[in-house]
């Protein structure tokens, strides 16, 4: 009997963590893509973003079998408590897995992957190690705390701990922002995000010209530009509005936020955080997704507004180009507010005919990118 190949991921987040965002979605959409192929095992905390409680009904510092949903193939994951990993205890695990890939994660986390790319030094060469970056080398994404990971990715170059890898590149403008900071690799691949599958068909919902109900489902600080949306809205006088979902990441920043939205008489809502599995339902009774990012490697929450007939508002440094020539959205210009207004008031002033063959371009370029994936050529390429 022939043994099956065995994938090991490491990363800080992972189910049923769900406010990190979108690359615990991705991870785990990639995990059930694979599992026909390898037994996955996952290295991951044993708690979720600014968290101090472990996850419900796991066993901490030790393998649990997971299933990811109720038709995907059980997984082994492995919930470490904070202080548990250093070089040893890593370089135990992978020893114990002995898998035939270990799939990396990002890129700035110390016991998720600087640790293992040590402990890997010490294993022989037949183990491919593979890294996806998930848009951390962007150049939106390096402005926050620019220095010190200027600093970081020059340590890493010098310690040519990275010159044994392979990296999965998720679309080809990552390729070029790995290859322009790690030119010395064992190969780059692109293989684009796996997303959940668009609806059938999207539930219309009811729009009048002069009113418009607005959805940010987002981590909350800086990176994300919530502040610029709050002051763009606070100067129209229509009747529009904005729930707000998502977990503070950055407490001073959503301290400024919080101070604005008292200032906006019940238009702004905070709405708290919501498990991945509700998000398409949840944005159905919106009339549209708004997002003003810095930046986005994927965007799996602009997705599956798209998915579920929903346009976006979002900024050019997304995969969503073109929104509005393709009656799906707009994009916005983030270095004028008088922009994201003229875009908000587009849609604010649309009739239900008009704003109907939005919600048709959303729906269809969802479904046109999900079924033009080449997930598993891509995929097999790749590992």
């Amino acid at each position: 009997m022939i043994s099956r190949k065995k994938m090991l991921i490491f990363y800080d987040w992972f189910y049923p963590g769900f406010k990190a965002g979108g690359p615990i979605q991705s991870l785990t959409n990639l995990a059930v893509a694979l599992t026909p192929d390898f037994d996955i095992y996952v290295i991951t905390g044993a708690c979720d973003l600014n968290s101090e409680t472990p996850y419900d009904n796991i066993n901490v510092n030790s393998w649990n079998t997971v299933q990811l949903n109720e038709n995907a193939v059980p997984i082994t994951v492995f919930y470490a408590s904070k202080k548990t990993l250093n070089k040893q205890k890593v370089g135990s695990l992978i020893r114990e897995v002995s898998p035939s890939v270990v799939y990396l994660n990002g890129i700035f986390s110390y016991r998720y992957f600087m640790l293992p790319l040590l402990a890997l030094k010490a294993f022989k060469s037949d183990i491919k190690v593979v890294v996806c970056p998930r848009g951390m080398l962007k150049k939106g994404a390096l402005s926050g705390k620019a220095f010190k990971k200027k600093i970081y990715i020059s340590y890493l170059r010098f310690s040519r701990l990275p010159n044994r890898v392979h990296w999965h590149a998720t679309s080809a403008a990552e390729l070029v922002d790995i290859t322009s900071h790690f030119p010395i690799n064992q190969g780059v691949s692109v293989a684009d995000n796996i997303p959940k599958k668009p609806v059938a068909q999207f539930l219309p919902i009811f729009k009048v010209a002069g009113e418009l109900r607005l959805v940010y489902l987002s981590l909350i600080n800086e990176h994300k530009k919530l502040l610029l949306l709050l002051q763009a809205i606070n100067e129209i006088d229509d009747k529009i509005s904005l729930d707000i979902y998502g977990p503070v990441v950055d407490f001073a920043y959503w301290q400024k936020c919080e101070e604005l939205i008292k200032q906006m008489t019940g238009k702004v809502q905070y709405k708290g955080v919501v498990e991945p599995a509700k998000v398409q339902r949840l944005i159905e009774n919106y009339h549209a997704f708004i997002l003003f990012t810095k930046g986005e490697n994927f965007g799996h929450a602009l997705f599956e507004s798209l998915s579920v007939g929903r346009p976006v508002i979002t900024s050019h440094f997304t995969p969503w180009q073109s929104l509005y020539e393709k009656h799906a959205g707009a994009n916005v210009d983030l270095n004028s507010t008088d922009d994201c207004i003229d875009k908000m008031t587009v849609f604010l002033k649309m009739t239900q005919e008009e704003y109907n063959i939005f919600c048709s371009g959303a729906h269809v370029l969802a479904k046109n990118y999900y079924n033009n994936l080449e997930t598993g050529q891509r995929y097999k390429q790749l590992f």
